[in-house]
């Protein structure tokens, strides 16, 4: 393929790449609804009492509630079950595409001990992933015969520590190694296709509404994309892929490392109530990095598809902030919880920023940013547990919160509308030293209309967690 014809595809390909972009998601938000099912089970409530060693990703000040002398091993694995169906506007027909992505597994293990005043352990959670995937003979394939996907997982190894400065209160601290992988591949038209236009040298009609009014994001390209723009359409090409993707169930093709922190309290009021507060740093991972391809179709079929190979990098992408407080009450065979959790999208979900660049094309590259403006999110959780023999515990709980993203970005590939949860859940000791505790959460259906293009997206979820534990 001669350098000329690969510079007029690639500055094709940047009119479409940002029109699918963005970021996979789980339920509260890009957050789990829950970690552990203790703790899931009870709506996700977690940060003032013993939930096992979910307290690293929960409150690592719970883990000083563990008996003098003990240790505790926790085994677990969950399934994130979403139901998404996205249906296009009216001007591809109002065609309905089902995501096959509905079944997402995450492993968990966390291992502590109390020694003293001391308790400290080792844990590996995921702490979030979701995914869709849109078949080839779909609305959002563009006609091109690929499908179309969006696949994230983040997890972390935590050292947690947790010191009682008194018989009330116990202050911890955990250090996090934090990595991620993210997958996607984005059939896209070139040009708009409601008002058929497409301007070479300028991202406006790309990042446009359908009618032309609003303005989705921006970019900028070498000199020499911008020119080779209006080429790539003049020789029929109309829709071009942004693909980086690979067959890994629990790692993507872009990938990042970094680190983060948490901080968190506990104080037993009396015998009967505790209060508890955690502080969850925004990570600082590196820029999500891996190999990527752009392929240019042209749908009616007259010219093949051609391919750039070349690399992509997701600049910036954070895992937020998160501060939160609770408390519990137990009394007899029963106990409550509560907790208010602030997770502070706005300070990383502004922009979406992705650079591709070409192998064996020196000095061109496309930087692409596409607007987020994520909200805030408050999560209110509250739930039950009932200790109905010395074995059996059950548990009931709620999880409530809003969709934090503006229905103008919404996106089919990243739909994180889900909204409130209902979770259920037991737990059976089959001696002092076996437990196991299983966890149920349903998010009934939320349906969201992108105010710019007219997609529909309804999404709900069925999700799962198994915990195994060994105490000695």
């Amino acid at each position: 393929m001669g350098s000329l014809f690969k510079r007029s595809l690639l500055a094709a390909a940047v009119a479409g790449t940002f029109a699918a972009s963005g970021a996979a998601h789980a339920t509260n938000g890009m957050d789990l609804e829950g970690y552990g099912p203790i703790a899931t089970a009870m709506g996700g409530a977690s940060i003032a009492y013993d939930n096992g060693t979910a307290a690293m990703m929960n409150n690592p000040a719970t883990l000083g509630l563990m008996a003098e002398g003990s240790s505790r091993l926790d085994i677990a694995v969950g399934k994130l079950g979403p139901d998404v169906t996205s249906t296009g506007p009216a001007a591809y027909g109002s065609p309905e595409a089902d995501s096959d992505g509905t079944a997402y597994y995450m492993p968990a293990a966390g291992w502590a001990m109390k020694n003293g005043k001391m308790t400290y352990g080792v844990g590996l959670f995921a702490q979030g992933g979701m995914g869709t995937e849109y078949d080839d003979d779909t609305w959002m394939g563009g006609g091109t015969g690929q499908d179309a996907r969006s696949e994230v997982s983040v997890g972390r190894f935590m050292v947690p520590f947790a010191y009682d400065v008194t018989q009330e209160l116990t202050l911890a601290a955990s250090a996090d190694f934090v990595w991620g992988g993210m997958d996607m591949k984005m059939p896209m038209p070139i040009f708009n296709p409601i008002s058929g236009t497409a301007t070479p040298g300028t991202f406006a009609d790309f990042f446009t509404d359908f009618g032309g009014s609003q303005i989705m994001g921006e970019g900028t390209v070498t000199p020499g994309l911008a020119t080779a723009l209006g080429n790539a359409v003049a020789a029929g090409y109309d829709t071009v892929a942004l693909n980086f993707s690979n067959s890994s169930d629990y790692t993507g093709e872009a990938s990042a490392t970094g680190y983060g922190f948490k901080l968190g309290a506990l104080y037993k009021v009396n015998s009967n109530v505790t209060l508890g507060a955690m502080y969850q740093s925004e990570t600082n991972l590196g820029d999500w990095k891996g190999d990527g391809e752009m392929v240019m179709y042209d749908v009616d079929g007259a010219n093949p598809a051609q391919t750039i190979n070349g690399k992509v990098k997701i600049k910036d992408f954070q895992w937020p902030a998160t501060y939160g407080v609770g408390a519990a009450y137990s009394a007899d065979r029963w106990m409550v919880a509560g907790d208010i959790k602030v997770i502070q999208w706005s300070g990383v979900m502004k922009d979406f920023k992705l650079t591709f660049t070409p192998d064996g094309m020196s000095g061109e590259s496309a930087d692409l940013t596409m607007y987020q403006d994520w909200d805030d999110q408050t999560v209110f959780e509250l739930g039950g547990a009932y200790k109905a023999t010395d074995q059996l515990t059950l548990r009931a709980g709620v999880n409530i919160a809003d969709n934090p993203i503006p229905n103008s970005y919404v996106n089919p590939l990243f739909p994180a509308i889900v909204e409130d949860h209902y979770t259920a859940g037991v737990g059976y000791a089959f001696n002092q030293q076996n437990d196991l505790n299983f966890s149920l959460t349903y998010a009934p259906e939320v349906k969201v209309t992108n105010s710019n293009t007219g997609v529909e997206i309804t999404h709900s979820q069925l999700n799962w967690q198994l915990m195994y534990s060994y105490m000695f």
